[in-house]
């Protein structure tokens, strides 16, 4: 690959960010796991790790969009991964590890707006856009799913898997500087726009396709993280397995899906018909109220849910891919696609807040079994598809040109 080209730059640059992410929260799992001193499989400390990290978004959210618009996207991503490397470098110096991973969650709301808002600058035309997206989207989810992986093999080295992830963060610093400059927009100011943050959320969901693309995100990461945190509980109960590596791979059934179906989104969708989207929902939101349902210590078990798992997740890819890209058009002529993508970052982390503390809440003060959990968001997301399929009538109905935004 030629990282001399700004947008594989971009891409590794990504993969490397998503990589130290997803290694280090389950490296936390395990270390905690380890320092509490017990073999229970309910760990409910990762559970407040993951939401100092969502939170650091959420809180966030007013500033870190005019910071993108204001600033070059180069000088953000910079800036979001220099804090992640402060974030690890408290975690190896011994600091609480939710604190440390909130610290590194800032640094992630930091980046998430110049990552996706660049490429709008680094593309020509839709088709180009939605390419860009779904190689960046992949590129996210195969970080994930080796970071996933690596993260599970250092579960039981983890001062070695800290500073291995220090690594990563710091090259990941260093290659965002090979990605160009193109100034932004310093006539923005932070407490202007932060005031007009909340009055541009209203704008999105007032907006059709802004509207669409939002609450499509949202669930999208609302069933990923509930998945992801509950799989830590389910995959021991109900397939008898426990060990970080073997884990953690079937953990990562859904990202290695999610890597294949945004390779499939630039044959199968589109920016023009974004709202078809939700056709693929529906198969998501069966195949996550199904598989929670399978149980057994045993290989047949095992395959059928990696299986499962494996579907899940391409069809989420084909989901999120041509509505990332639909949301960064549509921004690009409105808010500005750093401001819109802030606004997608506060809906994307409020929805998984609520998702990652209701499982907690539902597991452990209510008594609900981690399956009946699983169940009960399943459902929950498929009434989300189900308002999109509604919404997605009135362009079914209507002439593309009468469209608003096209």
């Amino acid at each position: 690959m030629n990282l001399k080209k700004p947008i594989n730059s971009l891409n590794i640059t990504q993969f490397l960010s998503a990589f130290a992410d997803s290694a280090i929260i389950i490296i936390i799992a395990f270390m905690m796991k380890e320092s509490i001193g017990t073999n229970d499989d309910h760990n409910p400390y990762i559970f407040l790790v993951e939401t100092f990290f969502l939170f650091a978004y959420v809180l966030f959210a007013p500033f870190v969009g005019t910071f993108a618009d204001r600033n070059s996207k180069s000088k953000v991503l910079f800036t979001g991964n220099t804090v992640k490397v402060i974030g690890i470098l408290l975690l190896i110096i011994g600091f609480s590890p939710a604190l440390s991973y909130g610290v590194i969650g800032l640094g992630a709301a930091i980046y998430g707006p110049a990552k996706y808002g660049i490429l709008k600058e680094l593309t020509t035309g839709n088709k180009e856009l939605l390419d860009a997206n779904g190689k960046l989207e992949g590129f996210t989810i195969l970080a994930i799913i080796l970071g996933t992986v690596v993260g599970g093999i250092f579960a039981s080295h983890s001062l070695f898997g800290k500073f291995f992830c220090l690594g990563v963060y710091s090259l990941s610093v260093l290659l965002a500087l090979n990605i160009p400059v193109k100034e932004g927009n310093k006539q923005l100011n932070y407490k202007k726009e932060a005031l007009q943050f909340f009055r541009d959320v209203k704008f999105s969901f007032q907006n059709p396709r802004l509207n669409f693309t939002l609450v499509g995100s949202g669930a999208f990461w609302m069933i990923s993280v509930v998945i992801k945190n509950a799989l830590f509980l389910w995959i021991p109960l109900n397939l008898g397995i426990k060990s970080g590596f073997p884990l953690s791979l079937i953990i990562g059934m859904t990202a290695i899906g999610i890597v294949i179906g945004s390779l499939l989104a630039k044959k199968y969708t589109s920016v023009e018909k974004f709202y078809r989207a939700n056709l693929y929902g529906l198969i998501v939101a069966g195949l996550a109220i199904i598989f929670p349902l399978i149980y057994g210590h045993n290989l047949v078990a095992q395959v059928v849910v990696c299986l499962l798992l494996l579907g899940l997740g391409i069809f989420a890819g084909l989901f999120i891919i041509p509505l990332n890209a639909t949301l960064q058009e549509e921004g690009s002529g409105t808010l500005g696609v750093g401001k819109t993508i802030a606004v997608q970052n506060f809906v994307d982390n409020s929805t998984m807040l609520f998702g990652t503390y209701s499982v907690y809440l539902l597991n452990a003060r209510y008594g609900f079994s981690v399956t009946t959990s699983l169940v009960i968001f399943g459902f929950i997301y498929l009434l989300f598809i189900l308002y999109l399929g509604n919404k997605s009538k009135k362009w079914n109905q209507t002439p593309l040109s009468l469209h608003s935004g096209l």
